[in-house]
C-alpha cells in the first residue's frame, strides 16, 4: 500500500519563514543529537524539521530529503508512514545499551533514576509506536537511498524561496 505525498503548503514569508527556517535547523540538530544520544528520538525531529522546510525553504527541504544520512528515512516515511524493522531494532538495542551504560558508570539518586527511566520509557514508547513497513517493502528496496531526482517531489523544487 502506498500513500499519496500531502500538498504542499504554501510558503511562509517574512519574520514567519525565517522562524520556520530556524524551527527546521533547531529540529535537524535534535535529530543529528539524537543519533548518538539515547534519550533523543531521531525519526519525530527529521519529521518535524521537514514539516518546518517545506512551509519556509524549498533549497532546505531539497537539501534534508536528499541527504544520504537522512533522505532514506524521509522518502520511506513520505512513501510508505513507516520504519524499517531494522532501524526499530536498532533504535531499542542502541537505547537499551546506552541505558545499561549510563547507570552502571553514573549510579544516578533515586529521584534522578525514575526521572531517566520514565524519558527511556517515553523514547521507547516513541520508537515503539513508528508503524513497522511489511517485509515485502523491505525486500523491494524501498528502504535504500531514493535517486536524488525521487527524494523531493517536484512540486516542490519549483518553488524559489531562501
Amino acid at each position: 500500500m502506498s500513500f499519496a505525498p500531502a500538498p504542499i503548503p504554501p510558503l511562509e514569508s517574512g519574520p514567519r519563514q525565517w522562524l520556520c527556517i530556524g524551527l527546521g535547523l533547531f529540529f535537524v540538530g535534535l535529530a543529528a543529537a539524537g543519533a548518538v544520544l539515547p534519550l533523543l528520538p531521531t525519526t519525530p525531529f527529521l519529521l518535524l524539521a521537514s514539516y518546518f522546510f517545506v512551509r519556509s525553504s524549498p533549497r532546505l527541504t531539497r537539501w534534508l530529503h536528499n541527504s544520504r544520512l537522512w533522505g532514506p528515512m524521509l522518502h520511506t516515511w513520505r512513501t510508505r508512514r513507516a520504519v524499517s524493522l531494522h532501524v526499530k531494532i536498532t533504535a531499542v538495542v542502541v537505547l537499551l545499551i546506552s541505558v545499561g551504560l549510563s547507570l552502571y558508570l553514573t549510579r544516578p539518586s533515586w529521584p534522578v533514576l525514575v526521572m531517566f527511566l520514565l524519558l527511556v520509557a517515553v523514547g521507547l514508547t516513541v520508537i515503539l509506536r513508528l508503524p513497522t513497513l511489511p517485509q515485502t517493502s523491505l525486500s523491494e528496496g524501498l528502504c535504500s537511498h531514493p535517486p536524488a531526482a525521487d527524494a523531493v517531489p517536484a512540486a516542490e523544487t519549483d518553488q524559489d524561496g531562501a
